[in-house]
C-alpha cells in the first residue's frame, strides 16, 4: 500500500512478492501476512542495496505515528518465520538489511541445510560465494568507532580465544554491548560458521530462549525433543561464536543454555553481556568499568582519556562546530567526572550540547535524570534515558536487595563493610520484630534485615554490577554517582531518609571514636589511610547532625572524635570550622567527656596561633577531665597547655603544667602517650633559649618514633630538630631540613608539617645567602601547603628576604610590610628564625631605599593579603595560586 504501486514482482527462490496484489507467494501458495509486515518487506526489498536504519523503517511503515521499537521487531520476526532468518539480517546498532535476490534461493535455507546434513552424517555443501556474499554471521561489515576501550578490547579478544565461555559484566549503560560487538567482529575469521549475536533485551519469557537463538542462527527446531536439547544437538557440528547480549533478566535460562552448549558442542564458544555473571564453573568473568578519566584538565591529556574522547565525538556529531579546546576542556572534564565516565550518561549529555552549550550542561547536571533524556530512537528503550537504565536494573532486584541498595545511597564516596551493615540493616534487627519496627523500616510485615542479611544482599548487588568494589586488604564499596542519585530518590520515596541518615551518622561516630582511641597504638600514616577514605562520609554525617534538631549530641561527639584527621589531610581551616560550630552547640546536656574531647581537639587546629581562646579551650578540657577523673585526658590537656604557655614565653606556667603532667604519666602507657610529655619539654627548652637541650630532645623523640615504626611522627620531630638546630649547628640543621623535605616529597605528605618543613628550610637558605634556585623551588612548593592551613603569614619574613636576595628590594619592603601587619593576629612573638630573616631584611634595605620609600612601600604591603605578598616575593604578583578553600578566601577577604 505504501510502495507497492511502483514495485514489480520480486522472485527469490521459493518466494514471490507481488506488490500489486499485496501477496507473498510461498511454494506457489499465498501466505498469510499482515499489512504492516508486508509494507516492511517491500521497504526492505526496495532498499536491498544497503542497511536500513530502524528509524527509517519506522517512518516508512508507520508514517506519522509514534510507535514502540518492539513493533518493528514483531514484524521482523513474522517475516523471518516465513522467509527464514537469513533473508533479513540484523546489523547490530544500525538496522536491518534484505540479503536475498532473484538468483539466491539458497540463502534462506543454507545454514539450516548445512546443519541438517551434518546431523544426518552427510557432508554439507559449502555455500558458494554467489549464494553467500556476506561472511557467516549477522554482524555488520563495519562497526561504529569504539572509544576508550582499546585495552579492554584486546583483553576480551584474548579471553575468548582462550576460554569457551566469557561474560562481560558491568552496570547498565557501561558499554558492554559495544565492546562485545567489537570483540566478536575482530574474531569473525576465527570461526568457520561465523559469529552470531542474539539480542535478548526484548525477550521476556525464559522458555523461549532456545527458540530465539535457533531463529537467529537459522536452525529449525522440530519439537521432537526439548528445545534446549535440540538446539545443543544442532550446534554440535558447528564452529561458531554465539553472543548473548543483555541477558541479566534471563540469567538462569542463559546459564542453562551455556551449560548445555558447552557440554555438547565442543567447537562453539559463547560470549555474554550481562549485569551479573552466570556463575558457571568454566565461566571467565570480565568486569567492565567506566571509561578512563583524565588526570588533569588540559587539552592534550584530556583528549586521550576515553570518557572525554567519547564526549567530544558525540558532541561533534550533533554539533559540527564543537571541538575540544582550552576554553571548554575544564567543563568537559568536569562533566565526564561527575558522570563517573559512564558511556550512556556521557552520550546522553553530549546530545544536549547544541541546546545548552558545555557550561550550561555542566551547570544543570544536578538534575541529571531530567536532563539526560535525549537518547537515540534506535537504542534499547531502557537506554534512551538515564533514569530508564537505572529503573531497569533496579527492577531486576529482589525487594530486600532494593532496600539495601537505596539505603547505601546515603554514603558519599566509598564505604566499608561494617558501616554498610549498620546503615543498610534495620535498627531493631536481632530483636523480636514489632509492628513499629517494620513500619519504620519501610518493609511492613517482613523480617528485619540483620547485618548478615545485609552482607548477603551487598554481595548480590556487587554481582549485579550496581555496587563497585575497590580492592584492598579491606575492600571498599561504592555506588557510581548516578546510581547514588537514583538510590537517594528511592530512599526518599520509601520515607526512610531520616532514619537511614541517623544510622549513617551513628556509623561514622563509631568509626571515628574507634580511630580516636587507636591514635596511641597505631602508626599515624596507617590510621590516616584507614580513615581518609571516609572523609566525604564524615562531612555528610557532620552536615546532617548540624542541621537536624535533636542531633546536637551526635554533632559535638563526631566533631571532637574526628578533629585529628583534618590537619594531616591538609584541611585545617575546614576542621577548625567544624569544631567551632560544634562548640557553639555544647549545652547542659552534653556529656563532659565529649565536651572535653572537643575542647582539646580544637587547639592543634589553631596551631601555631595562640590566643586567649585557645588557652581557655585547653583549660576547659583539663577542668572537665579532672572532674571526670580521666587521667589520660588530663595528662594530654596539661601537655597541650604547657606548649602554648611556652610559645607565649610564659615559662613558669609551662613548667608547672609539665610537672603536673609528669605526675600523671603511667609507665604502662604506650610510647605515643609518653612522647606527648617529651614534646612539651622540647618546646619549653626551645623557648627558654636552651637550644642544645631542645635539639637533643627532638632527636631523642625521633629516635624512639623510628624504633616504634612511627615514621611520620619521626619526620615531624626531625623537622622540629632542624628548626631549633639552626641555632646550634647551622650546616647540620640544613642537611637535616633537606632530608625532611625529601621524605615528605616521597610520601606526598600534605599536612601542616609539609609546609613548615619547606618554609623553615627556605629561611635557612636565604639567611645563608646561597642556593637561591633551591630556595625559590621551596618557596613555590610551600605556598599551597601553608595557605591551605592559614599559616603562610609566619613565613613572610623569609619570602621578603628571598625577594631581596633576588634583587627586588621594593617587593621585599612590601612583603615585610604585610608580615608586620599580620604579626599581631598570631598571638605570639616571632620565632627566632623568623626574627633573623626580618632583621636581615631591615639591615639590607637601609642600603637600598630611603626611609621614606621604605615606609611607603611597607604601607602598601600592609594592604596586601598573605597570598598576594608571597606571589609578589616570587615575582608572580598576578599569577594563579594553587591555593584553595577557606584559607584562600580569608586571604582575599583581608585585602
Amino acid at each position: 500500500m505504501l510502495e507497492s504501486a511502483v514495485q514489480p514482482d520480486h522472485d527469490f527462490g521459493r518466494f514471490v512478492v507481488r506488490p500489486a496484489t499485496r501477496q507473498l507467494i510461498v511454494d506457489g501458495r499465498p501466505a498469510r501476512l499482515g499489512a504492516r509486515a508486508f509494507d516492511l518487506l517491500l521497504a526492505l526489498i526496495a532498499r536491498r542495496d544497503r542497511t536500513v536504519a530502524k528509524g527509517e523503517l519506522l517512518d516508512v511503515v508507520w508514517p506519522g505515528v509514534v510507535v514502540e521499537e518492539n513493533n518493528l521487531q514483531v514484524q521482523i520476526s513474522a517475516l523471518r518465520k516465513l522467509l527464514g532468518p537469513a533473508v533479513i539480517a540484523t546489523v547490530p546498532g544500525r538496522g536491518y538489511r534484505f540479503t536475498a535476490d532473484a538468483d539466491a534461493s539458497s540463502i534462506a535455507t543454507a545454514t539450516v541445510d548445512r546443519a541438517t546434513a551434518q546431523r544426518r552424517g552427510a557432508p554439507a555443501a559449502a555455500p558458494s560465494l554467489d549464494s553467500a556474499p556476506r561472511a557467516p554471521g549477522n554482524l555488520p561489515t563495519e562497526l561504529a568507532p569504539l572509544y576508550g576501550r582499546d585495552p579492554e578490547l584486546r583483553a576480551l579478544v584474548a579471553q575468548i580465544r582462550s576460554h569457551r565461555l566469557v561474560s562481560v559484566v558491568g552496570a547498565g549503560g557501561i558499554g558492554k554491548t559495544r565492546l562485545a560487538q567489537a570483540a566478536a567482529h575482530a574474531l569473525r575469521d576465527d570461526f568457520a560458521d561465523g559469529v552470531w549475536l542474539v539480542e535478548l533485551a526484548a525477550l521476556a519469557d525464559p522458555a523461549l530462549l532456545p527458540a530465539a537463538v535457533a531463529q537467529t542462527l537459522g536452525l529449525a527446531l522440530t519439537g521432537a525433543k526439548l528445545p534446549l536439547d535440540e538446539l545443543a544437538g544442532a550446534l554440535r557440528p558447528l564452529s561458531l561464536l554465539l553472543v548473548l547480549d543483555n541477558g541479566e533478566h534471563l540469567l538462569a535460562a542463559c546459564g542453562a543454555l551455556a551449560a548445555a552448549v558447552l557440554a555438547r558442542a565442543p567447537a562453539v564458544r559463547m560470549l555474554t553481556t550481562t549485569q551479573e555473571a552466570l556463575h558457571l564453573p568454566d565461566e571467565q568473568r570480565v568486569p567492565l568499568g567506566p571509561l578512563s578519566l583524565p588526570s588533569e584538565a588540559t587539552t592534550g591529556v584530556a583528549a586521550r582519556a576515553g570518557a572525554v574522547e567519547l564526549f567530544a565525538a558525540r558532541a561533534h556529531g550533533v554539533d559540527p562546530r564543537f571541538a575540544l579546546d582550552g576554553d571548554n576542556v575544564g567543563a568537559v572534564v568536569d562533566i565526564c567526572r561527575r558522570l563517573d565516565g559512564l558511556p550512556l550518561a556521557i552520550e546522553l549529555a553530549a546530545a544536549r550540547v547544541p541546546l545548552l552549550g558545555v557550561e550550561g550542561l555542566r551547570n544543570r547536571l544536578d538534575d541529571r535524570f531530567r536532563l539526560l533524556t535525549a537518547g537515540s530512537r534506535l537504542a534499547l528503550r531502557r537506554h534512551q534515558t538515564l533514569r530508564a537504565a537505572l529503573d531497569w536494573s533496579f527492577g531486576l532486584l529482589t525487594r530486600d536487595e532494593q532496600t539495601v541498595f537505596r539505603r547505601l545511597g546515603v554514603f558519599a564516596g566509598s564505604f566499608g563493610l561494617e558501616a554498610a551493615q549498620v546503615v543498610a540493616g534495620d535498627a531493631a534487627a536481632g530483636t523480636e520484630p514489632r509492628a513499629s519496627d517494620a513500619a519504620g523500616s519501610g518493609r511492613p510485615h517482613e523480617a528485619l534485615l540483620d547485618r548478615w542479611a545485609v552482607l548477603e544482599h551487598l554481595g548480590a548487588l556487587v554481582d549485579k554490577s550496581l555496587v563497585a568494589v575497590d580492592p584492598g586488604d579491606e575492600p571498599r564499596y561504592r555506588l557510581l554517582e548516578s546510581g547514588r542519585a537514583f538510590a537517594l530518590e528511592q530512599l526518599h520515596a520509601s520515607g526512610e531518609t531520616a532514619a537511614v541518615m541517623q544510622r549513617h551518622a551513628a556509623a561514622m561516630l563509631a568509626l571515628f571514636e574507634s580511630a580516636y582511641e587507636l591514635q596511641w597504638s597505631l602508626p599515624a600514616r596507617e590510621l590516616r589511610a584507614r580513615c581518609l577514605s571516609d572523609l566525604d562520609n564524615l562531612r555528610a554525617a557532620l552536615s546532617w547532625a548540624q542541621a537536624t534538631p535533636g542531633a546536637a549530641g551526635c554533632f559535638v561527639a563526631l566533631a571532637g572524635a574526628s578533629a585529628w584527621l583534618w590537619e594531616p589531610a591538609g584541611l585545617r581551616p575546614e576542621g577548625m570550622a567544624w569544631c567551632e560550630r560544634a562548640i557553639a552547640r555544647v549545652d547542659a546536656h552534653t556529656e563532659p567527656r565529649v565536651e572535653a574531647r572537643l575542647a582539646l581537639a580544637r587547639a592543634p587546629l589553631a596551631f601555631p596561633r595562640v590566643t586567649a581562646t585557645e588557652i581557655d579551650s585547653i583549660r576547659r578540657a583539663a577542668e572537665l577531665y579532672r572532674a571526670t577523673d580521666d587521667r589520660r585526658g588530663l595528662y594530654l590537656a596539661l601537655n597541650a597547655l604547657a606548649q602554648r604557655h611556652a610559645m607565649l614565653r610564659e615559662l613558669p606556667a609551662a613548667q608547672q603544667a609539665i610537672d603536673a603532667a609528669a605526675a600523671l604519666l603511667d609507665p604502662l602507657w604506650p610510647p605515643a602517650l609518653r612522647w606527648s610529655l617529651m614534646r612539651a619539654r622540647a618546646f619549653q627548652h626551645g623557648f627558654a633559649q636552651r637550644s642544645a637541650e631542645a635539639f637533643a630532645q627532638w632527636q631523642e623523640i625521633a629516635r624512639q618514633q623510628e624504633a616504634a615504626g612511627e615514621f611520620e611522627g619521626m619526620t615531624t620531630s626531625l623537622l622540629n630538630a632542624a628548626d631549633i638546630g639552626y641555632q646550634v649547628d647551622f650546616d647540620a640543621a640544613v642537611g637535616l631540613g633537606r632530608r625532611v623535605v625529601e621524605q615528605m616529597r616521597r610520601d606526598r605528605y600534605r599536612g601542616l608539617a609539609a609546609g613548615f618543613a619547606r618554609g623553615n628550610l627556605l629561611g635557612a637558605l636565604v639567611q645563608r645567602g646561597g642556593d637561591l634556585d633551591e630556595a625559590l623551588e621551596l618557596a613555590r612548593e610551600a605556598v599551597p601547603l601553608l595557605i591551605q592551613g592559614d599559616t603562610l603569614a609566619p613565613f613572610l619574613d623569609h619570602y621578603a628576604l628571598l625577594a631581596l636576595r633576588l634583587g627586588r628590594s621594593a617587593d621585599a619592603a612590601r612583603v615585610l610590610g604585610r608580615s608586620d601587619a599580620a604579626s599581631p593576629a598570631r598571638g605570639t612573638a616571632r620565632m627566632a628564625h623568623e626574627q633573623r630573616s626580618h632583621d636581615a631584611v631591615l639591615a639590607l634595605l637601609v642600603h637600598e631605599l630611603s626611609a621614606a620609600e621604605h615606609e611607603q612601600l611597607k604601607r602598601e604591603g600592609a594592604r596586601l593579603g598573605d597570598l598576594d605578598a608571597a606571589r609578589l616575593a616570587l615575582g608572580d604578583p598576578g599569577g594563579a595560586a594553587p591555593a584553595s578553600g577557606e584559607a584562600a578566601d580569608r586571604s582575599a577577604a583581608s585585602r
